[in-house]
C-alpha cells in the first residue's frame, strides 16, 4: 500500500493524539498513587498538561492533513476555503470539535488540579475527567468505530482508557526509578502491581470481546490487512505482560535488598523497554483507526 504524504502526515497526527491522550490517562492514574509526594504530583500535573498540548496540536495537524488530502492541491490545498467548510460539518469535523473540547478541559483544569483549595480541586477534577470521557467518547464513537454496534463501541471506550492508562503510566514509572528512594519506589511499584492485575483483566476483557466481534474466522487474521495489523498489536501486548511479569516477580522484589545498588536501573531500563513497545502499540492503533478498519475485513 503506497501512502501520500498527507496520509502520513494524517497518520502520524493520530499517534500523536493516542500519545497525548495516553499522557492524560495514565497521568491521572499515576497521580493517585503518589498524591502523597507533592513534588512528584507536581511534576505529573506537567505531565498531563503537556499530554493535553500535544494532544490540541495533533488535533488541529490531523485535520489539516485530511483537508489538504482531500484538496489534492499540495500544500495550499490545506487552507482550501470549500474543503474546509466541506469537512468541518461532516462526521471529520464533529470528530475535531470533541477531541478538542477533550483536550482543552483537561488542560484547562490540570492547572488547579493539585489546588489546596478543596472545591476548587474538586472542580478541577470534574473539568478533567469529564475531558477525558469526551476523549475516550470520541475514539469510541466516531471514524472507524460507528460501524460498530453499541456493545462494541462500549468495548472500545473501556479498551482505550484501560491501555492509555497503562501506557501512560509507564514513562513516570521510569522517571521515578532515578528521583525516589528505594522504599518509596517499591511501594508505588507494589501498587501499581497489584492494580495492574485488574488492567491486564480488563484488558483481555474488552480486546477479546472486540475481537469476537471484529473477526468471523481466525484467517482473517492473516488474510486481511486489518487483522495483521491488529495481530501485530496483540503480539506487541504478549510482550508487555512478559515484561510486567519480570517486574512483578523478579526486579520489584530485589529492591528489598537495598544494598543492591543496581536494583533500581534494572528496572528503569526494564520500564524503558515497556514505553518503548507501548509507543508502539500506540502507532499500530493508529493505523488501525486510520489507514486501516474494520470494513477492510470485507
Amino acid at each position: 500500500m503506497l501512502l501520500s504524504g498527507f496520509v502520513v502526515m494524517a497518520l502520524l497526527a493520530k499517534w500523536a493524539v493516542y500519545i497525548g491522550f495516553a499522557a492524560v490517562v495514565g497521568g491521572l492514574f499515576m497521580l493517585n498513587l503518589v498524591r502523597q509526594q507533592p513534588k512528584e504530583a507536581a511534576v505529573l500535573r506537567h505531565y498531563i498538561a503537556s499530554g493535553a498540548a500535544l494532544g490540541l496540536v495533533a488535533v488541529a495537524v490531523n485535520y489539516l492533513a485530511q483537508v489538504g488530502s482531500f484538496a489534492g492541491d499540495g500544500v495550499a490545498g490545506m487552507f482550501d476555503g470549500f474543503m474546509h467548510e466541506l469537512l468541518w460539518f461532516s462526521p471529520i469535523g464533529e470528530s475535531v470539535l470533541w477531541r478538542v473540547a477533550g483536550f482543552g478541559l483537561v488542560l484547562l483544569g490540570s492547572r488547579l488540579i493539585l489546588s489546596t483549595t478543596l472545591k476548587i480541586r474538586q472542580l478541577a477534577w470534574a473539568i478533567v475527567l469529564s475531558g477525558t470521557v469526551l476523549l475516550a467518547t470520541a475514539f469510541s464513537t466516531l471514524g472507524h468505530s460507528t460501524e460498530l454496534n453499541f456493545f462494541s463501541q462500549s468495548m472500545v471506550f473501556l479498551h482505550v482508557v484501560i491501555i492509555g492508562s497503562w501506557v501512560g503510566a509507564f514513562y513516570p514509572l521510569w522517571r521515578l526509578c532515578s528521583v525516589a528512594n528505594v522504599k518509596e519506589l517499591q511501594l508505588i511499584m507494589d501498587k501499581f502491581g497489584q492494580l495492574g492485575i485488574g488492567i491486564v483483566a480488563l484488558v483481555v476483557v474488552s480486546g477479546g470481546s472486540l475481537l469476537w466481534q471484529l473477526f468471523d474466522k481466525p484467517s482473517e487474521f492473516i488474510t486481511s490487512g486489518y487483522g495483521q495489523a491488529m495481530l501485530l498489536k496483540l503480539s506487541l501486548v504478549c510482550v508487555i505482560l512478559l515484561i510486567a511479569a519480570r517486574h512483578k516477580f523478579i526486579l520489584v522484589p530485589s529492591l528489598t535488598n537495598q544494598n543492591d545498588p543496581i536494583a533500581a536501573r534494572k528496572l528503569q531500563k526494564s520500564i524503558a523497554l515497556e514505553v518503548v513497545v507501548g509507543v508502539l502499540i500506540l502507532a499500530t492503533t493508529a493505523v488501525l483507526s486510520s489507514v486501516l478498519g474494520p470494513v477492510s475485513l470485507s
